[in-house]
């Protein structure tokens, strides 16, 4: 790195703007994706709700008081 702060400043203005500017153009290249994905996210969400609601809906075991004085004869 440059020891004079005006270069300093210099160079991260310049490196800051190259990437700007190639940050435009590849968004000028892929602009026509992105709804597609943000379409894609969004779907993804709603199948994970839809997943959630489904894991929530099955009945959970019924704990016995067999199986409660098992778990107390191993020792735990």
């Amino acid at each position: 790195m440059p020891r004079n702060r005006v270069m300093y400043v210099g160079v991260l203005v310049l490196s800051a703007s190259a990437l700007l500017y190639l940050g435009g153009v590849l968004i000028k290249l892929i602009e026509w994706i992105l709804p597609w994905t943000a379409g894609a996210g969004v779907l993804l969400i709603l199948i994970g709700i839809w997943m959630e609601a489904q894991k929530s809906r099955k009945p959970k075991p019924v704990e016995t008081a067999s199986s409660q004085q098992n778990e107390s004869s191993t020792g735990d």
